[in-house]
């Protein structure tokens, strides 16, 4: 459960960066953050 918790809590950061990048209107900061969060995703998965 902790494990959840933490990735929880770093999609949580990812996702405030990303709000704080899309009010900024920093486009290359929000694909940024999308192609990580994309990575994230792909690599929990293939962990399994």
């Amino acid at each position: 459960m902790s494990v959840f918790k933490s990735y929880l809590r770093q999609l949580i950061r990812q996702l405030n960066a990303l709000r704080k990048a899309h009010e900024a209107g920093d486009s290359a900061e929000v694909k940024r953050i999308i192609d990580e969060l994309i990575k994230d995703a792909q690599d929990g998965l293939e962990d399994d």
